[in-house]
């Protein structure tokens, strides 16, 4: 509790005076919340600033790759899974300098507000080593069989199935922001996605972080993640 109240203090010195209204604006306040907690989300590497400790999550096989060593700003639910419901991501209805109709996610951004609201909610971001969030790309969460790793993290990868299974530390937080984002931003889930992270939201339950992290954003954003502030409830329902 103490170690909460203390975090709340610390985040009134950055408090927007709304919800962040861009990714970029999102990946600024990332830094900051996990200033305390420098800690990658799939894989548990440490960093500092942007540089990455390899060693610490024994990725260090995986030194040499540019993109392994710096930070990036993940999102848990896959942009081009919501940017579904966005006809700016489907339909060409921008046009370039050159007077070229384009869309998709640049398209969104130019034009669409509550798509950059959607791509700034803070509940879905998480810091990654860059390798990782390029090598999850947008493939779904499943289960996947064997034990493999991807340069030492543990975090399977099926490039031909397009899935990916995170280490049970993960699987709740993956769960709480896929149920999160789907109820407060009405983005369907299949029923079998939806099954999977109910029962990851059961099994994993939150950490004292995870709590500290969600009553920070709250702060911020000005609504909760009930997934997480009202977890026992929310558990209870399944």
């Amino acid at each position: 509790m103490r170690f909460l109240l203390y975090s709340l203090l610390c985040l009134s010195q950055f408090v927007w005076a709304e919800s962040p209204g861009s990714f970029a604006q999102s990946k600024k306040i990332v830094q900051q919340l996990f200033r305390s907690h420098p800690q990658t989300i799939y894989c548990g590497c440490t960093y500092q600033d942007k540089t990455v400790n390899l060693d610490s999550c024994g990725m260090s096989e995986a030194g040499e790759i540019k993109r392994a060593n710096r930070i990036e700003v993940e999102h848990l639910m896959a942009v081009e899974h919501f940017s579904q419901h966005f006809a700016c991501w489907r339909t060409p209805i921008c046009t370039d300098a050159q007077g070229k109709a384009f869309k998709g996610r640049k398209c969104c951004e130019k034009v669409d507000a509550q798509f950059r609201h959607v791509e700034a909610e803070l509940y879905n971001l998480w810091p990654e080593v860059g390798l990782v969030n390029q090598a999850r790309s947008n493939y779904r969460f499943g289960v996947l069989p064997g034990n493999d790793s991807y340069y030492g993290c543990s975090l399977k990868i099926d490039k031909r199935l397009r899935r990916v299974e995170p280490a049970n530390e993960v699987k709740g937080i993956v769960a709480r922001a896929y149920l999160f984002m789907s109820e407060y931003y009405h983005i369907s889930l299949s029923s079998a996605q939806r099954q999977l992270f109910e029962a990851w939201n059961q099994q994993f339950a939150p950490t004292v972080w995870e709590r500290t992290w969600a009553a920070q954003v709250a702060v911020l954003e000005g609504y909760p993640n009930p997934y997480i502030s009202q977890w026992d409830t929310h558990k209870s329902k399944n």
